[in-house]
């Protein structure tokens, strides 16, 4: 095996989490077993001349899983051209170009073209953040080979919903971004971008942005009314305000030491939050449309930023929707971990809460124990697999 090969296949097996490591083991061992069965059916035979010559040693268990590993994820053939391969991570991203950031490495990042093979498949393979493989070739730096990511958040391609974009990549939380008043907090949208988060294994974090557009007791009644769902499941919930400061602290703190992306509808201050942490870095801002109260796109390119204190953020473009991939229906409920408590009180045992007789989960919405606002979420995801 190419010892460039081999070192990379070695990263990807300690990137493993342990399931999958034991389920690859598991195949060696059977691969292993079926050729030492086969060679002690003929442990010796002769060569042209009558000699006779042992045959060569069984391979080891972990040369076997390395050649499973690269079956599995073999990497492009630019790998074998590409010299002085060092790995980095993604902290820009471009049709058919990045800039990566070399591990352990103080200076700047560096510009790379994508290898072709990955270009045609980058919008779900390659994403800021992921770990890289990039090397020279033919005098120019080029990524060949994304590694295992841990964690991801990705959203369905809206021209085929079983193809996915993956947004950012090996983030330890995702800070959802929702705003008051302009433009408006949308519930709707928290709960599909909480669901994408926990699919793709990160943390959750709501940031509630512009709290001091909240002047009168009415609009505070109303605006944080629509958090008690969240607030009553458990999510860990910061309330602050980019252009006053408020909060800003809590926030920080929440996320100094850690790799996080800022996520959110378009125009609920995401890069202005980011400014705010970080001033020197002064992201380019818009106001939301004036009469519509809908944000508009600023930040056209996902981009990891290097805070002080520790603080990485991944910086990401705004959305006014944001799908989902195929969900099984039997998993979806645990999507909606409030329902717990009340799944006992149901009849059947594999109820849907739709419309079954005695559900506890509509029992208790009937009656204002669970939220109606999360049970038609829920209703309208289950209504959508099913259709």
């Amino acid at each position: 095996m190419n010892p460039k090969l081999k070192s990379i296949l070695d990263v990807r097996l300690a990137g493993l989490d342990a399931n999958e490591r034991n389920k690859l083991y598991k195949r060696a061992q059977k691969v292993r077993k079926e050729t030492l069965r086969r060679s002690s059916r003929c442990a010796r035979y002769e060569d042209d001349e009558g000699a006779s010559i042992r045959r060569r040693s069984a391979e080891s268990l972990v040369e076997i899983v390395l050649k499973l590993l690269e079956e599995e994820q073999k990497p492009q053939p630019d790998v074998q051209a590409a010299t002085d391969l060092r790995c980095g991570q993604v902290v820009w991203l471009s049709a058919g170009r990045c800039r990566v950031k070399a591990k352990d490495a103080q200076e700047a990042s560096v510009e790379c073209t994508v290898a072709p093979d990955l270009v045609r498949r980058q919008q779900s393979d390659l994403a800021v953040g992921d770990f890289v493989w990039f090397g020279r070739r033919e005098d120019v730096l080029q990524v060949v080979v994304v590694e295992p990511r841990l964690t991801k958040l990705a959203r369905p391609d809206p021209a085929n919903r079983h193809l996915e974009r993956v947004v950012a990549a090996n983030v330890d939380v995702v800070v959802v971004v929702v705003s008051v008043v302009e433009p408006p907090l949308h519930p709707r949208l928290i709960d599909r971008f909480v669901i994408a988060i926990e699919r793709g294994g990160a943390e959750v974090l709501l940031c509630v942005n512009k709290v001091d557009r909240l002047d009168t007791l009415p609009k505070q009644e109303s605006e944080l009314a629509k958090l008690e769902p969240y607030d009553a499941m458990g999510l860990s919930i910061v309330l602050c305000s980019a252009e006053t400061g408020f909060g800003l602290d809590d926030l920080r703190r929440r996320l100094t030491g850690r790799l996080c992306a800022f996520v959110g509808h378009s125009g609920v201050g995401k890069s202005s939050l980011v400014n705010a942490l970080a001033p020197e870095l002064d992201l380019a801002v818009r106001a939301v449309s004036p009469g519509y109260g809908r944000g508009r796109h600023t930040t056209v390119a996902s981009t990891l930023h290097e805070l002080p204190c520790g603080l990485r953020v991944i910086d990401t473009p705004g959305v006014r929707s944001f799908g989902l991939g195929k969900l099984d229906p039997e998993d979806i409920p645990g999507y909606f971990p409030e329902f717990e408590p009340y799944i006992a009180h149901c009849r059947f045992r594999d109820c849907r809460h739709m419309h079954e007789p005695v559900c506890g989960v509509r029992e208790a919405v009937a009656d204002g124990r669970l939220s109606r606002m999360r049970y038609e979420t829920y209703c309208r995801m289950l209504n959508e697999e099913a259709g």
